[in-house]
């Protein structure tokens, strides 16, 4: 036990395509794990999945 760990976040910028009527306040963050990265969003409530990239090849960015 040696060593101190931490998960470091990264804030994602996160928008909602064409506006829209409602403003999005959601938080997205992402956490480099190995095989792949932890993504959690915050709005009324709180949500944590898991992306498998093992390579890390993800920018942070969607396709679209």
């Amino acid at each position: 036990m040696g060593q101190d760990r931490e998960l470091k976040w990264q804030e994602i910028d996160s928008s909602r395509e064409g506006g829209g009527l409602i403003k999005l306040d959601w938080k997205v963050f992402r956490a480099k794990v190995p095989g792949g990265w932890l993504v959690l969003v915050m709005h009324n409530t709180t949500g944590l999945t898991f992306h498998p990239d093992p390579g890390h090849a993800w920018d942070g960015g969607s396709l679209a």
